[in-house]
């Protein structure tokens, strides 16, 4: 009678390498955020072509973009850039992220590992001055957006939304003629207490055709708001996982 292993899932291991993990598990606390949002409205088409066939898409189509600054996290500070587009899960509001930079290998390994964050590499700047916030994002040295509010005045935290976001996580198959051993929407939904906010005229150019970080497929046509707050908030475990 050969002797069997005894490696349950439960003592599987969270991440790979099994050795050295670049991360630790969720949920990451993020103490101290700050986060410049904006929300734009945009062409059907495109919006259409990029959400899955579970969600509809909102009327008039729009983007939500925010760029983060975490000065606080398991793996140290990290900023994060995100392009989300506004559609619904049945009746339900939510964000399905279509672009995502971050500044830090270790955020970028946990924030598409584990999450799902269609996340590349590269640069971001978020700075806030008296009434004026300035943001860039950048990939390969090619800038690809340029945000910014101005005319900020003093608003209620309890007035900013911060919608559920919807990922796609996919691990991909190491077989011939299977594309992906894993495809799930994951629905990450944090708690965030605003600690500060300010409101103000929103501006947004997607500066560049990059083929690596395309952000100009969702063109701005219409700025609808424009908010810098600081906040504490977390990156949690999943709300929901369901196939795709």
């Amino acid at each position: 009678m050969p002797d069997q292993g005894r490696l349950t899932q439960e003592r599987l291991p969270h991440a790979s390498p099994v050795a050295s993990p670049l991360y630790p598990k969720p949920p990451w606390r993020l103490p101290g955020a700050r986060v410049l949002k904006l929300v734009y409205e945009t062409d059907a088409e495109p919006v259409l072509a990029w959400l899955p066939p579970k969600l509809t898409r909102s009327s008039p189509p729009y983007v939500v973009l925010t760029v983060a600054h975490y000065p606080e996290s398991p793996v140290g500070p990290f900023s994060l850039a995100s392009q989300h587009i506004g559609c619904r899960a049945g009746f339900f509001i939510r964000a399905l992220t279509y672009h995502a930079v971050t500044d830090r290998i270790a955020a970028l390994a946990a924030l598409r590992e584990v999450w799902g964050f269609p996340c590349t590499l590269g640069e971001i700047t978020l700075d806030a001055k008296g009434q004026v916030v300035t943001a860039s994002v950048a990939v390969g040295g090619e800038t690809v957006a340029v945000a910014s509010l101005s005319d900020a005045s003093p608003i209620e935290g309890g007035s900013v939304r911060f919608d559920p976001v919807l990922n796609v996580r996919m691990t991909p198959s190491m077989e011939e003629g299977k594309q992906h051993d894993l495809l799930q929407l994951v629905q990450v939904d944090p708690d965030a207490e605003v600690r500060k906010a300010l409101r103000g005229r929103g501006a947004l150019r997607l500066t560049s055709a990059s083929a690596v970080a395309p952000w100009h497929v969702l063109p701005v046509r219409y700025m609808v708001s424009a908010v810098y707050c600081t906040v504490d908030t977390e990156l949690p475990l999943a709300r929901f996982v369901m196939p795709y």
